[in-house]
């Protein structure tokens, strides 16, 4: 499965897994189906309720039209075949998505899917190599893989031992999305374990640590791993 490598705003680089070709269009055949269905039920009340479908039917059709954009807007990149899927869309600078990246991605729409049925969006994503339609390149999107929602490995939840006490106080200064940053170089250490055959730290954790005291301002001689692990931990503990 292709990565992509994204630097957050603590100037860590993170490796993603990229959404599959796959993923991307079941995630669009459930929209159509959401679509569909959407419009199918709705005919059918207003048929039943009023009798003229024909003069309410681009009222109806209406949400239909933004729906990519509302749901990329407000449901933070996914719409729900994305959920379902697991995929979103996000910036490929880690920031946020706003108004006008999820506006250019749907206005692309046109040229991906509706003037070329859908192929010049899928050979994009398929030459590109960073999991991006036209309308991601123009927007500088992508779409990555997500775990389940509600992982606790998603968020910076730690269970500490009874009797735990703080050593760095200092956490107070970070922010969440720090934390979730801190979380992911942790667990990526442990998985690796090349360089814990050889008895040192993963670059990443050093990179990360230097960045983390910084931003507290100050100095421990804790190694890498073991200082960002205590850092969890007093965030949980104040946040508990």
């Amino acid at each position: 499965m292709e990565k992509l490598q994204i630097s957050t705003t603590q100037n860590v680089d993170i490796d993603y897994q990229l959404a599959s070709v796959g993923d991307r269009i079941f995630a669009h055949l459930l929209d159509l189906v959401i679509k569909g269905s959407y419009i199918l039920i709705l005919v059918l009340l207003i048929q039943y309720t009023v009798g003229d479908v024909d003069w309410w039917f681009s009222i109806v059709c209406l949400p239909i039209y933004f729906y990519n954009l509302l749901c990329d807007l407000f449901l933070n990149g996914q719409t729900f075949g994305k959920m379902i899927m697991k995929i979103k869309v996000i910036k490929k600078d880690g920031g946020e998505l706003s108004f006008g990246v999820c506006f250019i991605r749907w206005i692309f729409r046109i040229v991906d899917f509706l003037l070329s049925y859908g192929v010049a969006g899928l050979l994009t994503v398929i030459i590109n190599g960073k999991g991006q339609r036209i309308g991601d390149l123009a927007a500088g999107t992508t779409v990555l893989k997500i775990n389940a929602k509600g992982d606790l490995n998603e968020t910076a939840y730690m269970e500490l031992e009874e009797g735990y006490q703080p050593v760095y106080p200092e956490v107070l200064k970070l922010s969440d999305t720090d934390l979730q940053t801190i979380k992911e170089v942790v667990l990526l250490s442990e998985r690796t374990n090349q360089y814990s055959e050889i008895g040192a730290p993963h670059p990443l954790a050093l990179k990360t640590k230097d960045v983390v005291l910084g931003k507290l301002g100050i100095e421990t001689k804790q190694p890498a791993s073991e200082f960002l692990n205590t850092v969890l931990k007093d965030y949980n503990y104040y946040h508990q």
